[in-house]
């Protein structure tokens, strides 16, 4: 049985992010806890702080785009989103200025519905565990990103993902980060069929993409 689903909302992208979607872009495997954290592994990927978003039929194409549309959150210590207020539109450079302690570029947003709990408790660890709060170090910013295998691969990881805990890690800074990278590839335990494919393909109208997938394949 499968099931077609249309994404109707269009939504805008900066421009480092269009490139990356234009580029990379490929149809989603079904994918499970063990692929995901092989993915990583064998390719000398850290899985410290690895998570996977929770779904399931019902809002599957919802968490498969966090990825393509959000790309990550930034929390202070108590858990509240920090938003960017500079002019800067490419989310990379833009964390750069935070790695480097222009912290005066940022200002906290108070999204009640998006804070640091809310996110991770929304997800489960690479033993399909809860998360909390409590398991990570404590930091003065919590940086929480979205990846799939299917935008990009390796390459996509390195470019989107691997660079900036890179970064994290070789900049001095006053401040402590904590990275968290979150994984919302299609997973076998939404009720999809392991290592069959959704159809997925965008349709780009200036700086606006419409987004259409199709074919879930659901477990019979």
């Amino acid at each position: 049985m499968r099931i077609r689903l249309l994404l109707l909302p269009v939504f805008f992208l900066t421009a480092c992010k269009t490139i990356l979607l234009n580029t990379m872009l490929k149809d989603p495997t079904v994918e499970n806890t063990s692929t995901i954290k092989k993915f990583q592994t064998e390719n000398n990927f850290s899985t410290n702080n690895s998570l996977i978003i929770k779904a399931d039929t019902s809002n599957a194409q919802e968490k498969l785009l966090l990825g393509m549309t959000i790309g990550y959150y930034i929390f202070d210590k108590n858990g509240n989103q920090v938003c960017y207020n500079g002019a800067v539109t490419c989310h990379g450079f833009q964390f750069k200025q935070l790695i480097e302690g222009k912290v005066d570029s940022f200002q906290n947003c108070k999204n009640t519905k998006v804070t640091f709990q809310n996110v991770i408790s929304e997800t489960y660890d690479l033993d399909e565990k809860p998360v909390t709060m409590s398991q990570f170090k404590e930091a003065d910013y919590y940086v929480v990103t979205y990846w799939q295998k299917f935008l990009g691969s390796v390459r996509g990881y390195k470019n989107d993902i691997a660079w900036m805990e890179e970064l994290i890690q070789n900049t001095e800074s006053k401040y402590k980060f904590t990275y968290i990278k979150i994984n919302t590839d299609l997973q076998e335990n939404w009720g999809l069929e392991p290592g069959k494919k959704a159809k997925l393909k965008f349709i780009k109208k200036g700086n606006q993409l419409n987004i259409e997938i199709a074919d879930f394949p659901l477990k019979k």
